[in-house]
């Protein structure tokens, strides 16, 4: 039987907020695919989950729930745009091929 040991972040949140912010920015110039930034967003919440719970009533905590939503938002977006260009290459495609009737 194996004991888990436990976790104690050192993550500040000034920190996670910097850290969030180059995400953000990285994805704004396209630098980043959206699944990732999910993926490090899920992260990312959960470390300010943990940060929350060591510091109950901590109001530095409060802008940076807004800060990982927008990140969250950012990525919905690329993602969206990700489609959209998709989609236009398949109309594309498709109107480039010969009508197969």
């Amino acid at each position: 039987m194996t004991q888990e040991i436990s976790y104690a972040s050192e993550t500040t949140p000034e920190g996670l907020a910097r850290l969030i912010e180059h995400i953000r920015h990285a994805v704004g110039q396209g630098d980043l695919d959206p699944e990732f930034v999910h993926k490090l967003a899920k992260r990312i919440c959960k470390e300010f989950q943990e940060m929350k719970a060591a510091r109950p009533g901590a109001t530095e905590l409060a802008d940076l729930e807004s800060s990982i939503e927008t990140l969250l938002l950012a990525a919905d977006s690329g993602h969206g745009a990700r489609l959209t260009r998709s989609l236009q290459k398949l109309r594309e495609t498709e109107g480039a091929s010969p009508a197969s009737h």
